[in-house]
């Protein structure tokens, strides 16, 4: 595995520039499509107690949430709309934008993840099953890495700056193709990136989670 910062560090750096100012938004929307539905705006704004003027304020900066042609919301982060990144939770077929995402967001949601994705370079299916904890089991190949690159300063649209660039290989070797075009990028192992994902996930939520009825 090729020299990288601490994953402690690489945990501190990722919370403080994937931040969003929009955090207990998109708690709300996790919670509702990872059951598998939709979420429609009056439904986000009772909850939050916003009017629809401040709803629809708020929702402009985080323009990366997936809407229907109907205006509901499909997505953040984990979305109803197919990617390459399957993530099943609680039986329910879901997808995540990148594949940080689906060791980032089990803690968040509070039940185990059975992720499928692809390798791009080879091809091949990448499986495994990450808890609320962090712990990764079943990983095939065992193998296995994933892709980040740590954002320079912080961003409210986080796909297109952070979430392409985040991937699963089926080794060290065919991550190392990719590399050559993304030298600025970390490699981890899935177990490892599952550690940061869950320390990442303690900043960014927890607080959110504790103030939860749900």
């Amino acid at each position: 595995m090729q020299p990288h910062p601490p994953l402690e560090t690489i945990a501190q750096r990722l919370a403080e520039q994937l931040r969003c100012e929009q955090e207990d938004l998109c708690l709300p929307i996790l919670q509702q499509v990872s059951r598998g539905k939709f979420l429609t705006k009056a439904e986000l704004g009772a909850e939050l107690q916003l009017d629809q003027d401040e709803l629809e304020r708020r929702l402009m900066q985080l323009p990366d949430t997936e809407f229907d042609q109907q205006g509901n919301i499909l997505g953040w982060g984990v979305t109803l709309v197919p990617t390459s990144h399957r993530f099943q939770m609680r039986g329910t077929p879901l997808f995540t934008w990148c594949a940080f995402d689906t060791v980032l967001f089990p803690l968040s949601l509070g039940a185990p993840a059975h992720v499928q994705s692809t390798c791009p370079v080879t091809a091949h299916p990448i499986k495994f099953v990450v808890t609320p904890e962090g712990k990764v089991q079943d990983l095939h190949p065992a193998g296995s890495v994933l892709s980040l690159i740590i954002p320079a300063e912080r961003r409210d649209c986080v796909r297109a700056t952070f979430c392409q660039h985040s991937l699963f290989f089926e080794s060290e070797q065919a991550a190392s193709i990719w590399l050559t075009a993304h030298p600025e990028a970390v490699v981890l192992s899935i177990k490892d990136a599952a550690f940061v994902g869950r320390l990442v996930a303690e900043t960014r939520f927890t607080k959110l989670l504790r103030s939860d009825p749900q």
